[in-house]
């Protein structure tokens, strides 16, 4: 059956904001496979988080739902009368979890499970250093697609092999009377080396405070404007060098718990060593893939993105449109510089993205993994305003995607008997985000 462009369609194209814009639509009834609608679906657009949806995608279709990362603890030399000749060493296989504030439980019990190894077998005193071995994914950090403007942000933190308390920092700040600067409270977790150029300025606005900074520089801008007499607010940004940091971090736990630390805290890039012989003393296993991947689309979490990402490409040596191509899918629309969807340089096609949610459907159905991660639209995460109040409300799981001048759906969306795969990219509209989401809305419902 040919693609359609029915009257819902035709109707939001015609829209204002969408005079200067390009859009790429296409929904697909998943039991017949028919084409329900379809406008310029071959075009490939900059997708926003949408990416997230080829990235966990293919990370569960590689890795499986119930891969895990795993972190190590293991030290060199040996151990005479509870001292250990020789160094500790923790070695990052890519894990974005650890110490995470997005799963339940004590977020340092991955501290205690390295402490209770190394007493274990009796160590009480370090001759050595404590290494972080964090080169898994080189140290680029960000990709060189990213913009400057989100460097240093929480959103936008540096990937490594070693990944602690989700590489992020809170900053809580108080403003006074207009024209003020604001004054920076407290820091947690503390990072001593940080230095901070404060320009967050009172105003009559609020003016999105942010951080800005460049991997392993710990001078960081502070910028933006504030409302006046704010007893206390937060930005978040990213840990300068999360390997060196977690090193620290550990060192400082071990001696408040009695074991002596003679050497320094150290990582793989300032000292480059690597072992000949393990003696493991702990390991430290992530959730399971199908927990990261929901964490990933519900909360539309770049950090965990990025870390699965430069797993499927440094890992597994997975080039990702070429993989989508040897499974029958056209991915020649798809060009990934991140798996978060942060760079605007990334694009793909609505025409692929639906082929993939099909794909996705035929090969795990709503039980699966892939399904369960994307947020209920009306109910949680990203979307739990989106189509609120509607009767696709509670039917529809979907991602949601926006960088500037950028609006992105994509997902599933029930409706009766029948259930559809859809993607709609919007690039360079024109008046405010909030209007256009309610003609999206709107096309929605009249589509559906």
């Amino acid at each position: 059956m040919p693609a359609q462009t029915p009257s819902a369609l035709k109707s939001f194209i015609r829209k204002g904001s969408l005079r200067h814009a390009v859009v790429s639509f296409k929904a697909v009834e998943l039991t017949s496979g028919t084409t329900v609608a379809d406008y310029n679906s071959q075009l490939s657009l900059t997708p926003a988080s949408n990416m997230k949806i080829v990235t966990t995608a293919t990370a569960l279709d590689v890795l499986g739902k119930d891969f895990n990362f795993e972190t190590l603890l293991f030290y060199d030399g040996f151990i005479d009368a509870s001292t250990l000749e020789g160094n500790l060493y923790i070695q990052g296989n890519g894990d974005p979890t650890l110490g995470s504030e997005h799963f339940e439980g004590d977020r340092e019990a991955f501290l205690n499970e390295w402490l209770i190894g190394i007493q274990k077998v009796g160590i009480q005193k370090v001759s050595g250093d404590i290494i972080v071995l964090d080169q898994l994914f080189g140290y680029e950090g960000v990709s060189f697609k990213w913009l400057w403007e989100d460097l240093g942000n929480y959103y936008a933190p540096g990937i490594y092999g070693i990944s602690v308390f989700d590489n992020m920092y809170r900053l809580y700040l108080q403003s006074y009377s207009i024209g003020t600067q604001a004054v920076i409270l407290s820091m947690k977790p503390a990072i001593e080396e940080i230095i901070f150029t404060n320009d967050i300025i009172t105003g009559d606005t609020n003016n999105e405070p942010a951080i800005s900074g460049v991997p392993f520089s710990y001078e960081r801008r502070l910028y933006g404007t504030v409302p006046p007499n704010k007893t206390s607010f937060v930005i978040k940004g990213d840990i300068p060098d999360p390997g060196l940091f977690l090193a620290k971090y550990l060192k400082t736990h071990l001696q408040k718990n009695g074991i002596v630390i003679k050497g320094e805290a150290n990582t793989f890039r300032l000292n480059p060593q690597f072992p000949e012989i393990q003696n493991i003393l702990a390991t430290v296993r992530s959730p399971s893939l199908a927990s990261i991947v929901r964490v990933v689309n519900v909360k539309s979490n770049n950090h965990f993105a990025e870390h699965l990402f430069q797993t499927l490409k440094i890992v597994k040596g997975l080039d990702i449109p070429t993989y989508w191509f040897e499974k029958g899918l056209d991915s020649s629309a798809l060009f990934m510089y991140d798996g978060s969807g942060i760079a605007p340089a990334n694009a793909v096609s609505a025409g692929f993205l639906t082929d993939l949610l099909v794909y996705m459907d035929k090969k795990e159905e709503q039980t699966g993994a892939f399904f369960r991660s994307l947020p209920v639209a009306g109910k949680e995460g990203t979307v739990a305003s989106f189509l609120k109040n509607t009767p696709l409300e509670g039917k529809s799981h979907i991602k949601s995607g926006s960088i500037t001048d950028v609006q992105s759906y994509s997902g599933y969306i029930e409706k009766g008997d029948k259930r559809y795969a859809f993607a709609l990219i919007i690039n360079r509209f024109t008046g405010k985000r909030a209007d256009l989401r309610k003609d999206i809305e709107q096309l929605l419902v009249d589509l559906f």
